[in-house]
């Protein structure tokens, strides 16, 4: 009976020293390790340095959700890597939908070059031992350097046509990433975020209220600024960053212009009116 036992001991330590390892969930380890593999990728191929001033880095890292984890781990690995990190308007989150795939887009306004990255979903459950012989730049299934300069983009319609294809649904960052380069200053910035593009839309949105804050500033903290609006479009998506106005909190008010009143009013300024008081 005892030589039974110790055989059956065998067997059971051998199956589980045999057994392959599983896969795991990612884990926030997980994430920031994505992001440093995402740094090293994008320091190799666009050529620069921990804490260039020349590049900025894009990402729904910190929105995103892959498997129940969430992925601002990420960004701690980027920056320790890259150096890249929002105080230094290096390093910018954007506002995307949480079941939104993970990916990076750094840019380099120098060389104009843009690089696009998208975790492959697999690299998300490996296990130690198969991560580690995995090069950095393999971690991603989308891998692709692109022309980012909106004035190179332009005056090549085929080179900008195929940046925009190869961005897919994320091809706002071009615009964000070009504004940054000629010196979006950071409360425009973080508007863009929120909105995910930077358009002529949210401008309209922007510009009044710094137009607001110079004819009109707010000396006693404990006041605020409400706006009339009669239609709703971009440029409402400047208020909650700037002015603190929600849905929620209140603010805003909405005025709906008759079909009478914007036919007559089109006629008269030769424009459909999208008034803000």
């Amino acid at each position: 009976m005892k030589i039974c036992n110790k055989i059956l001991l065998l067997l059971v330590l051998t199956a589980i020293l045999c057994a392959p390892v599983l896969a795991a969930p990612p884990d926030g380890d997980r994430m920031e390790t994505i992001g440093e593999r995402a740094a090293l990728t994008a320091m190799d191929q666009l050529r620069f340095g921990k804490g260039s001033t020349d590049v900025v880095v894009i990402t729904n890292a910190g929105r995103a959700v892959v498997e129940g984890q969430t992925t601002e781990r990420a960004v701690a690995g980027i920056t320790k890597i890259s150096g890249l990190e929002n105080g230094d308007n290096t390093l910018w989150v954007v506002n995307r939908a949480e079941w939104k795939p993970l990916w990076f887009y750094f840019y380099d306004k120098n060389t104009g070059k843009g690089l696009y990255l998208e975790p492959d979903t697999a690299f998300y459950t490996k296990n130690g031992a198969e991560i580690s012989i995995i090069p950095a730049s393999e971690t991603f299934a989308t891998n692709v350097l692109v022309t980012g300069d909106l004035e190179k983009m332009l005056a090549d319609t085929e080179v900008g046509n195929r940046t925009m294809k190869d961005l897919g649904g994320n091809s706002g960052v071009v615009a964000i990433t070009n504004g940054w380069a000629h010196g979006a200053p950071y409360d425009l910035m973080s508007v863009a975020m929120f909105h995910n593009h930077l358009c002529p839309g949210v401008l309209g949105g922007y510009l009044p209220i710094k137009y607001a804050e110079k004819v009109l500033p707010i000396t006693d903290s404990s006041s605020s600024y409400t706006y009339i609006t009669t239609s709703t479009s971009c440029k409402e998506d400047a208020y909650p960053i700037l002015w603190d106005i929600t849905p929620g909190k209140g603010g805003a008010i909405m005025r709906t212009l008759s079909e009478d009143d914007t036919k007559a009013l089109t006629e008269k300024y030769g424009t459909s009116p999208r008034g803000i008081i």
